[in-house]
């Protein structure tokens, strides 16, 4: 089985539109996601004030807890696992009744320590976002949840992100300070930007894991959450260079055992000719001995010095390869 594990992001793209939802769901079955992920709100009172400027339209995209039970009830059916990002304290009477595999702590919710405590009271693993903290702020998240604590995962949401501007780099260095804990990556490129499919490329090759990616059904549309989300044929294919890149470039098992044509390349090496006319009877001398290149090296010498002092039992002309048949 693959080591690696991608999962994909609905957060508010779905506008309170179950139905769009539910389709968001499916296209990340049939595009090979093993799990999805959803931004969960149950009271926009208890996250958004009434001052902020978007209020009336995320009172719209919220959803109510017999909402999420259909949801996360047609999720499992689908036999993906469920990733919650709860964002108020009452989204977590979810897990009353369903399975969640991980519990990804949102950023902005990194001080909330009502809602913390709750998330650790919990006996959910936890993901925890690390775009935007500092060392110090990690360690001590880490020390809050103790072993609940599995993944870290690099990344920030600025919609849509310049890979330049990422520092991908910190994978391969939490992976250093924290080895316990495996390390993910959540990309946020524009979805029409190359770095949408290649960046997953690299962080994986930097040790990352685990794998975070918004899903839309038409790339561009105007929606909520859209700059950086991307069709189930590009989450398909994110699939597809990730098993191959665990598969052909970082699989070390079986690193030295040669492929056939690795074998036939070797083969093409310089082979033992005879330097003179060689007469059955005659011992052959290494100072008699050349290497040079043939079309058929099969059953030839390529080491002189296998053959220094052997007894000729057939004629032999010069610039000839040597084979068994010689001795």
């Amino acid at each position: 089985m693959n080591k690696f594990y991608l999962y994909t992001e609905t957060a508010f793209h779905h506008q309170g539109d179950l139905e769009f939802l539910k389709k968001l769901i499916l296209e990340s079955k049939n595009a090979g996601s093993r799990g999805i992920k959803f931004q969960v709100l149950t009271n926009i009172n208890d996250f958004v004030s009434t001052y902020h400027k978007a209020y009336r339209d995320l009172s719209g995209y919220c959803l109510n807890i017999e909402e999420w039970d259909q949801i996360f009830s047609y999720t499992t059916s689908l036999e993906l696992d469920i990733i919650m990002m709860p964002l108020n304290i009452q989204a977590l009477d979810l897990l009353k009744k369903h399975s969640v595999k991980y519990i990804d702590i949102h950023s902005v919710s990194f001080n909330d320590s009502k809602l913390l405590k709750a998330i650790r009271e919990s006996n959910v693993e936890i993901i925890l976002g690390v775009g935007g903290r500092t060392l110090d702020e990690i360690f001590a998240q880490k020390n809050n949840f103790g072993e609940k604590l599995k993944i870290l995962m690099v990344g920030f949401q600025s919609f849509p992100s310049k890979l330049e501007k990422i520092k991908l780099a910190k994978i391969e260095q939490l992976k250093a300070i924290f080895p316990e804990l495996e390390i993910g990556y959540a990309d946020h490129s524009g979805y029409d930007d190359k770095y949408a499919v290649l960046s997953n490329d690299y962080a994986r090759l930097l040790g990352a894991t685990v794998f975070e990616k918004h899903v839309t059904i038409n790339e561009g549309e105007d929606r909520v959450d859209a700059a950086s989300a991307v069709s189930p044929s590009k989450i398909s294919e994110i699939i597809d260079r990730l098993k191959f890149i665990e598969e052909y470039i970082i699989n070390k098992e079986n690193s030295f055992i040669m492929e056939e044509e690795e074998i036939a390349y070797r083969n093409r090496q310089l082979v033992c000719v005879a330097m003179e006319d060689f007469k059955i009877g005659e011992i052959l001398n290494e100072d008699k001995v050349a290497l040079k290149m043939t079309h058929d090296p099969e059953h030839c010498f390529m080491i002189p010095s296998k053959i220094s002092g052997k007894v000729i039992k057939k004629d032999i002309k010069k610039d000839e390869p040597f084979t068994e048949n010689h001795f």
